[in-house]
């Protein structure tokens, strides 16, 4: 990879971290309906509880619905897939497959996490000193317990796990992956404070309803939750995967929004999340939430898609969706409302595309036969809303899908417009989304699947996405870009323009401190430019440039000029004089 490479050499005498005791458990009542972010469909339920074992970090509970077989193997894959915020490194083994590291963006805040191995040994890092990191095999390990099956989570009657590969799941059972520190020496240890639900990306609850209830479509809770990602069999068409060709429909799926008073009159539903939905300058296309409906991008003439067919075969032959509008209102209080009285419109362009056309790693448990779709979408990543259902006409469903670049489609919306209340950090921020019919006399009503948060994206993704049209941007990578050799993305780490003759100056190294080995350099970056930034370090400039470690830096705040301040703390052997440290701008 082309680097443009800054380097930096501070020299700092060496000691050993001190270590510190895992905190006491605390009692705590933790139940199956208490869980609030659920990955993966089925009417079997299990609680995943991950412990980092970190003072002030209560365990955090995930849940995992499947049908037929499963193992925890399984639900740890499903709920890292589903929450961009949980990462983790799943090695496989001659036992099946082994935890080495997980990390959690505590705040929300497009953290970058390294988890890799290194020297021997698992490292677990993140660019965001509040998100939760921990790695290890000789530096402590993730160790796995389960509890009885029952609705309530029993903290106290945890028995060592056998493995995630080995550990089958059952209804209402419960699963603990704790980090195990060295300094514990292998003894058990209770779980660091009272379980806590692990926030949801997509509606948590339906606070307010008029909907006609019966039928598929008349439960509300089928709005909570992420998207459906299935549909099922019709007539000759057999199950499949939901695309624009083939919207949501069937139980459990969506909710249509006719009022329970008349069925000829408009509908709504009030959604609140469990976590405000900010305005946040690292959303993609400057988006904040999303809606999911069943719009359906009409095919023309005679022709339809039968599920199973290759969808490079499969070509749209209209601009047209067949949509029913729907308004949306949001709120920060559930008082106060703010309208999109112009648009965008709830189910509408952009129909859900469950599924990334990926024929090279199709996942063959989703149909018999299948050999296109691959892993899930991504439900909280933004299509581009330039685009409409006119850019796709003439295009197949793999081109359709390609586009999307990971997207899973629904209907995105901008809040930054409304005279909202904002939080600690001057983000504006809603709480509820409540939508309504908007056409009723036309016969067509709104129906929801889901609505979601759009998850804050690194910065070179948002710089891609300003700059790259949509043919053009998928695949798109920081080498592929490069002006008088120097990748545009480095410039824009800057905030110059892409014809920027120099680099700026103003780097400066200052505020060491000898007792935490510790220093702050301040670099002219601009904001939320941590990943396009590596630092190494090695605790000798005699040895060869591929033995430096590398590391995440870590950006704790700014100083008087504004300008970035980066943390940085040797890494080298115990025992060694000296840590010396290189910046790479890529």
């Amino acid at each position: 990879m082309k680097r443009t490479g800054f380097v930096w050499l501070v020299s700092a005498l060496l000691a050993l971290p001190a270590g510190g005791a895992a905190a006491d458990a605390a009692e705590g009542a933790f139940a199956l309906g208490d869980i609030h972010f659920w990955a993966g469909d089925g009417a079997s339920r299990a609680g995943v509880v991950v412990d980092f074992s970190r003072e002030g970090a209560r365990p955090l509970v995930w849940g995992f619905r499947w049908d037929g077989e499963k193992t925890l193997a399984d639900a740890l894959r499903a709920i890292v897939a589903e929450d961009p915020r949980l990462h983790a490194l799943v090695g496989e083994t001659q036992y099946g497959a082994a935890l080495y590291a997980l990390g959690y963006d505590v705040a929300d805040g497009a953290a970058a996490f390294r988890l890799d191995f290194n020297r021997g040994d698992v490292e677990a890092e993140s660019s965001d000193p509040a998100a939760l990191a921990e790695g290890g095999w000789k530096s402590g390990y993730w160790s796995q317990w389960t509890a009885p099956a029952d609705e309530a989570f029993d903290a106290s009657a945890l028995d060592y796990g056998p493995g995630l590969s080995a550990t089958a799941l059952s209804d209402a059972s419960w699963h603990v992956l704790q980090f195990q520190r060295p300094e514990w020496g292998g003894d058990a240890r209770p779980l660091s404070g009272v379980p806590a639900a692990a926030e949801s990306p997509y509606g948590w609850r339906v606070v307010a309803a008029d909907v006609a209830a019966g039928g598929d479509n008349g439960d509300v809770a089928n709005a909570l939750g992420h998207p459906s990602r299935t549909v099922p069999g019709w007539g000759a068409i057999p199950p499949t995967t939901v695309n624009p060709a083939s919207p949501a429909w069937g139980p459990g799926r969506l909710v249509t929004l006719a009022s329970a008073g008349d069925p000829d009159a408009a509908g709504s539903i009030t959604i609140e999340f469990d976590h405000d939905v900010v305005d946040d300058d690292r959303n993609p296309f400057g988006l904040d939430f999303l809606v999911f409906g069943n719009a359906l991008h009409q095919i023309g003439g005679n022709a339809y898609f039968d599920g199973v067919s290759d969808p490079a075969e499969f070509r749209f032959g209209t601009a047209t969706m067949a949509a029913e509008p729907g308004l949306v209102e949001v709120s920060a209080d559930g008082k106060t409302w703010f309208a999109f009285a112009d648009g965008p419109y709830a189910d509408d362009f952009a129909p859900t595309m469950a599924f990334r056309y990926d024929p090279e790693n199709a996942d063959a448990s989703l149909f018999e036969g299948n050999a296109w779709w691959g892993a899930p979408a991504d439900a909280t990543r933004p299509v581009d809303p330039e685009l409409s259902a006119a850019d796709f006409k003439g295009r197949t469903l793999a081109e359709y899908a390609t586009l999307y670049d990971g997207s899973a489609g629904g209907t995105g919306f901008d809040i930054s417009a409304f005279d909202l209340p904002r939080d600690a950090q001057g983000r504006k921020y809603i709480r509820f989304v409540r939508i309504a019919t908007l056409d009723p006399g036309s016969g067509d009503f709104t129906e929801v699947d889901a609505v979601a948060d759009v998850a804050p994206a690194p910065s070179f993704r948002n710089w891609v996405d300003a700059r790259f049209g949509f043919e053009a941007r998928p695949g798109v990578a920081k080498t592929d870009v490069n002006a008088a050799g120097v990748p545009y993305a480095a410039l824009a780490a800057f905030g110059l323009p892409e014809d920027a003759a120099a680099l700026p100056a103003g780097w400066g190294v200052g505020a060491f401190d000898p007792a935490t080995l510790t220093f702050r350099a301040a670099v002219p970056f601009a904001p939320h430019a941590w990943d396009l930034v590596t630092l190494r370090s090695s605790p000798s400039l005699s040895e060869a440039p591929e033995t430096w470690k590398a590391t995440l830096p870590v950006w704790d705040g700014a100083d008087a000029a504004g300008r970035q301040l980066l943390l940085a703390a040797p890494s080298a052997a115990p025992g060694g004089s000296a840590g010396f440290f290189r910046l790479d701008l890529e």
